[in-house]
């Protein structure tokens, strides 16, 4: 297959990366997958690649051996037996979830999608009856095709997981959801395999009821670098690149400065998840493929995205949060790893290492321990400036919103309304400045006021004299 010679930023189409030749081979992870037959569900942080990894899952199973020549699974020694399965690939990012009945529609669009493919026609009166028709179809596809059919599933929950809490938008969406993966279990003696990825774990409860028949394996060793690149994996595949950087550093510093080098200060970046406690240490693929096309090392993963659903979930019930951000030795059990409850509940810990925030550490074999740390210099600026900037606004929309009702309360002369809002203001105030005295009030007030900019212009006598009705 002929080399284009590009980075693959943003590729996830398996065949267009291998023809880059900058492919990072996974396809040992996929055969192990296909062979062994076990429905598997597996979260990965966003821009970790599971996306090009379900191409590659599909582009195999469709039985297309000629790409896959140079890859693991395409050596015989290898022993892969290579079959053409029917694929059922659902990227549910593109469902629409402003109504039930949107999704359910944008539901069988994917399956009208999947049925054109293999020249069906989708039957049968409600959603589950026409996905239970369509597998039974497409078990007796003939003309090459086996009679067990591969399901592949990106962002399961993407239709549900942005969505406020408890609102009657988000319980009929999953009352949508849960029904289709019922069916989706109750089906599962018609698959080769069934392959289902999410951000994160805490909606699987609410869409698998509890998920008892997918093998969970985001903490298992035998997971641990199916998605982000080894330091071995990146010398092997990026090494022009590195030399590149290498170069051109060197001429902007005017000295030496070795691949070596390059590779500990992008390491200091990127590198650092580690998903099971004996597991190996990968880079996040995203930065680390912007990182080698600008030779800069900036945070390229918030740039990306920000961590939405984290700061919503922090900005909601801040009290639950008690990150000590000078003080990172975070130390979590198998469950808080494992979380898969509502998101309304879940501790700051499984939030952020679910969502790629945090990762692990070490492990005590006595206590049964994780300790969690940021993966890298990256995540942890990203986290930061994050926190700060949503911080920051939170506190302007709240500083608007109260400057609002005291200005409504003097122009309408509403002095009890007035009187709660500076109540509220000043029952801010830490216990340890409050002397109890009266001129400590009058100057609070003053100071609100004024920082508030009501003090001041053409309507300082207005305020003055409601000023002197509450204190006459």
């Amino acid at each position: 297959m002929r080399k284009i010679n590009a980075l693959p930023i943003g590729y996830s189409d398996v065949t267009s990366v291998i023809e880059t030749g900058y492919y990072v081979d996974k396809t040992r992870y996929a055969q192990e997958l296909i062979e062994k037959r076990n429905p598997i569900f597996i979260a990965r942080p966003r821009r970790f690649g599971k996306s090009l990894f379900i191409n590659t899952l599909a582009t195999i199973c469709s039985g297309e051996k000629e790409i896959f020549k140079d890859c693991y699974i395409g050596k015989p020694e290898n022993g892969y037996t290579w079959k053409k399965y029917p694929v059922i690939k659902l990227d549910n990012s593109r469902l629409t979830n402003k109504s039930a009945e949107l999704l359910q529609l944008s539901l069988e669009d994917l399956l009208i999608q999947t049925a054109s493919i293999y020249q069906l026609r989708l039957t049968g009166q409600v959603l589950q009856t026409k996905f239970s028709n369509l597998v039974e179809d497409m078990t007796k596809l003939g003309n090459g095709y086996e009679s067990k059919i591969v399901v592949l599933i990106d962002e399961y929950d993407a239709p549900i997981v942005h969505l406020t809490k408890g609102s009657d938008l988000e319980q009929a969406n999953i009352k949508v959801m849960k029904d289709f993966f019922m069916t989706l279990k109750s089906l599962n003696d018609h698959f080769q395999l069934t392959f289902i990825t999410g951000v994160s774990k805490f909606s699987l409860s609410d869409v698998f009821s509890g998920a008892n028949h997918l093998d969970d394996i985001t903490i298992s060793k035998d997971a641990d670098a199916m998605f982000g690149y080894t330091q071995e994996e990146i010398l092997s595949t990026f090494s022009v690149y590195l030399e590149s950087i290498a170069l051109k550093w060197s001429e902007s510093n005017d000295k030496k400065i070795t691949k070596e080098v390059v590779m500990e200060h992008m390491a200091i970046y990127y590198n650092g998840y580690k998903f099971h406690k004996d597991g190996v240490s990968v880079y996040n693929p995203w930065p680390t493929l912007k990182f080698f096309k600008s030779s800069e090392l900036e945070n390229y993963w918030y740039e990306s995205g920000s961590p939405s659903l984290l700061i919503k979930q922090m900005l909601a019930d801040s009290d639950r949060f008690d990150l000590n951000m000078n003080n990172l030795q975070i130390e979590a059990t198998r469950e808080d790893l494992m979380y898969t409850e509502s998101r309304n509940e879940i501790s700051l810990k499984s939030l952020m290492f679910q969502t790629g925030y945090l990762t692990i550490d070490s492990y005590d074999d006595a206590s049964s321990l994780y300790t969690l740390k940021f993966p890298n210099k990256e995540i942890e600026e990203s986290f930061q400036k994050s926190i700060q900037s949503s911080l920051e606004k939170s506190v302007k929309d709240y500083f608007i919103q109260e400057r609002d009702k005291i200005r409504k309360a003097l122009s309408n002369k509403k002095i009890s309304s007035f009187i709660d809002s500076i109540n509220t203001a000043f029952a801010t105030l830490p216990y340890y400045i409050d002397t109890k005295q009266e001129k400590q009030y009058h100057s609070n007030l003053h100071m609100l006021l004024q920082g508030l900019g009501f003090l001041g212009g053409r309507r300082m006598h207005m305020y003055n004299e409601f000023l002197l009705l509450l204190f006459s």
